[in-house]
C-alpha cells in the first residue's frame, strides 16, 4: 500500500513540475559547456562530469518538503556564516583573496552557499505572520549585509555585490523605491569620487539639495531634517570612499576599476591592466553578425584570454555565434528570469514567493555584471555568468538555488519522504 502511495506522488511530483524552466536549465548548461569545449576540452569534460553530478544535488532537493526549508533555514543561515569566517583561518589563497576551502583535489567556496542560505533566511523571516515591514526592515537588511562584509574582508567584492539583489526582492515586499534610488547615488558617488576632489563633490551636493528644497511649495522641518541627513550621510560617504578605494582594495581590483577611465587600447594598458578588456571586446567584435562558426574562433582558440573559461566564457559566443548566437543567449536568460517571476507570483505562500524572487534578482545582478564586464561597462570583479562558466561550485550551488525553488513550486503535498 505503502509503496502505491509513493508512485502516485512520485507522478504527481513529476506532472507538477514546471518543465519550461527546466528545458531552459538544461539548454544553458550544455550550450555552456559546448562554448567551454572550444576554450578547453579538458574543462569541457570536467564541466559535464559536474553537470551529470548535479543531478545528485536535484534529487536531495526534491526529498525535502517545502516546511524543511522553511524550518531549517536559521540554521543553514548560522552554517554558512561559521563557514565564511572560517575560511579566515582554514581556506586557501587564490589570486589575492582568501575565499576557497580546499581539500585536496576538492575545493568550494562558501559564498556560494551563503547565496542560498539568506536566501532562505529572508524568505523565511518576512513570511512570518503579523510581522511589521517596516518596524523590521533592519533586521532584514542586517541579514543581508553581515555575509556580504564577512566575503568582502576576504577580500572578495565581486560576490559581495550579488548581495545588493536583496534589495529588490524587498523591494517587491514593500520597501520604497526611496532605498534603491539612495543606494544608486551612493554607487555613483563612490565613482565620481575617484576622480573628483571631495569638497567639489560636497559642495555640489549641497546646492543640489538646496535647490530641490527651495523649490519645494511646502516645507516642513521634517524636510530639512532629510536634507540635513542627505547632506551628512552623503558628505561622509563621498570622504570614506577615496580612503577605502585606497586603503582596502588590492593592486588588481583598483587597476581593474582605472581601467573603466581610460583607453585599454593604448599602448600603455593594453600589455598589463586593460589586457583582457581588449581582447574581449576584439572577440565579441570579430563575431560580427553570424559569428565564425563553432570552434573556429581565432582568439579563443589563441587561447589569449586567460580567464575565459570563467568570467569572459560570453566572448566565446560573441566570436564564434556572433551577434546572433549572443542576443539569444540573452534572451534565453531574459525568458528564465522573467519565468522564475512568474511562478514566485502565483506562489500562495509568501516564503515560495519571497525565496523565488531572490532567486531571480542574483541570477538577474550575475548576467548583467558578467555581460557588463565582458564589455566594459563595468570592472572585472569576478562574477561568473550563471549554469554557463566553467566551474562546480557556481554550478551546484545555482542549481541548488534554482531546483529548491522548483520544488517549492510543486506543491506543499507532494515528497519523497
Amino acid at each position: 500500500m505503502q509503496k502505491i502511495i509513493l508512485i502516485k506522488r512520485n507522478k504527481t511530483l513529476l506532472r507538477n513540475i514546471d518543465w519550461y524552466i527546466v528545458i531552459l536549465y538544461v539548454f544553458m548548461t550544455f550550450f555552456g559547456c559546448m562554448n567551454l569545449y572550444s576554450v578547453s576540452s579538458e574543462k569541457a569534460e570536467k564541466q559535464l562530469i559536474w553537470i551529470l553530478l548535479s543531478l545528485i544535488f536535484i534529487f536531495v532537493v526534491f526529498l525535502f518538503k517545502p516546511i524543511h526549508y522553511k524550518y531549517f533555514s536559521p540554521y543553514f543561515f548560522l552554517f554558512t556564516l561559521i563557514l565564511l569566517i572560517g575560511v579566515f583561518f582554514l581556506g586557501k589563497n587564490v589570486n589575492g583573496s582568501k575565499s576557497w576551502y580546499v581539500f585536496g583535489s576538492i575545493s568550494f567556496q562558501p559564498s556560494e552557499l551563503s547565496k542560498i542560505s539568506t536566501s532562505l533566511m529572508i524568505a523565511h523571516l518576512m513570511s512570518q505572520e503579523n510581522f511589521q515591514k517596516n518596524k523590521k526592515i533592519l533586521l532584514y537588511i542586517f541579514i543581508i549585509i553581515l555575509p556580504a562584509v564577512l566575503i568582502l574582508l576576504q577580500p572578495d567584492p565581486g560576490s559581495s555585490i550579488v548581495f545588493s539583489s536583496f534589495i529588490l526582492t524587498l523591494y517587491r515586499e514593500g520597501l520604497s523605491i526611496f532605498f534603491i534610488l539612495y543606494a544608486l547615488i551612493l554607487i555613483f558617488l563612490f565613482i565620481l569620487s575617484l576622480k573628483i576632489s571631495p569638497w567639489i563633490l560636497t559642495s555640489l551636493l549641497f546646492l543640489i539639495l538646496l535647490s530641490v528644497l527651495l523649490n519645494k511649495k511646502k516645507r516642513s522641518i521634517n524636510d530639512l531634517f532629510f536634507y540635513l541627513l542627505f547632506i551628512i550621510s552623503f558628505s561622509i560617504f563621498v570622504f570614506i570612499s577615496p580612503l577605502f578605494y585606497q586603503k582596502f582594495l588590492k593592486k588588481h581590483h583598483k587597476d581593474r576599476i582605472n581601467i573603466l577611465f581610460q583607453n585599454e587600447f593604448d599602448r600603455k594598458y593594453r600589455e598589463n591592466v586593460g589586457y583582457n578588456l581588449l581582447y574581449s571586446k576584439t572577440a565579441i567584435g570579430s563575431g560580427k553578425f553570424f559569428g565564425k562558426g563553432y570552434q573556429k574562433g581565432t582568439i579563443t582558440k589563441g587561447k589569449f584570454l586567460p580567464e575565459q573559461h570563467t568570467d569572459y566564457i560570453f566572448c566565446t559566443v560573441g566570436e564564434e555565434w556572433g551577434f546572433i548566437g549572443s542576443v539569444t543567449l540573452i534572451i534565453v536568460y531574459l525568458l528564465f528570469i522573467s519565468r522564475i517571476y512568474f511562478l514566485s507570483e502565483r506562489q500562495k505562500d509568501p516564503f515560495g514567493r519571497i525565496f523565488g524572487y531572490s532567486v531571480g534578482n542574483i541570477l538577474f545582478i550575475h548576467i548583467l555584471i558578467n555581460l557588463g564586464m565582458v564589455m566594459g561597462l563595468f570592472p572585472t570583479i569576478g562574477i561568473v555568468l550563471p549554469f554557463f562558466s566553467y566551474g562546480g561550485s557556481s554550478l551546484w550551488s545555482f542549481t541548488v538555488l534554482l531546483f529548491i525553488f522548483i520544488r517549492l513550486d510543486v506543491s506543499n503535498q507532494t515528497s519523497l519522504l
